[in-house]
């Protein structure tokens, strides 16, 4: 008998579904067009990073990469000869070639030691004039850009913890400490001879506290 009544449904509802096949079109396509229409609308909603809020990392990261000076390079943290804040970024990226062809390891420079190769995709990211200065607020600008190209925004959203954000970070500047795996306290490039980090892990996990959405 519960066989006979589950093949009478069956059959009712392959009637009713021909009859009203347009009708049936129609809500599968309405249904369709609101989960989409809602996965777009929360997708909008993720939130944003206030600028303001990552000043305490941005003077933590450059503390510990050139002790804040914004006119540092690589082997010379102190120096105030050479001003790479009154310099055009395609001049600094011109110096950054012609040092490492003098034999130096690195062309970090500035505030937050940027080499050359991540200069390079910042200026195609941010889509930058290559004649603009790399003073204060561009170097800064191209921090932010990287804080966030590291996570920023998921750590804003909740979708990435405070140790994994601040073990990105450790991947991007090499002041930093790793936060979390075997020897937190070191830097993620420790080994290759050059770097070491200069912060420890409980200051860099205070520093993001602060960070917080619009």
């Amino acid at each position: 008998m519960r066989t006979k009544f589950i093949q009478k449904r069956l059959r009712y509802f392959k009637r009713w579904q021909k009859r009203n096949k347009f009708k049936l079109t129609v809500l599968i396509v309405l249904f369709l067009s609101a989960a989409f229409a809602y996965a777009g609308y929360m997708g909008n909603q993720r939130l944003s990073v206030n600028p303001k809020s990552y000043t305490p990392l941005l003077n933590l990261i450059g503390k510990g990469e050139s002790n804040g000076n914004y006119n540092a390079y690589y082997g010379n943290p102190r120096n105030t000869e050479i001003k790479f804040t009154d310099m055009s970024i395609s001049a600094v990226m011109r110096w950054q070639k012609e040092y490492v062809a003098t034999g130096s390891p690195s062309s970090a420079v500035g505030r937050y030691q940027i080499i050359s190769g991540t200069l390079q995709g910042l200026v195609t990211q941010l889509n930058l004039d290559m004649n603009q200065k790399f003073d204060e607020q561009t170097q800064d600008a191209m921090a932010i850009a990287l804080l966030e190209r590291r996570g920023s925004i998921e750590y804003v959203n909740q979708e990435l913890s405070k140790e994994d954000f601040a073990a990105n970070l450790a991947k991007e500047w090499a002041a930093l400490p790793k936060v979390i795996g075997e020897n937190p306290e070191q830097s993620y490039y420790a080994n290759d001879g050059l770097n070491k980090s200069r912060i420890e892990s409980r200051a860099v996990l205070r520093a993001i506290e602060p960070i917080t959405a619009h």
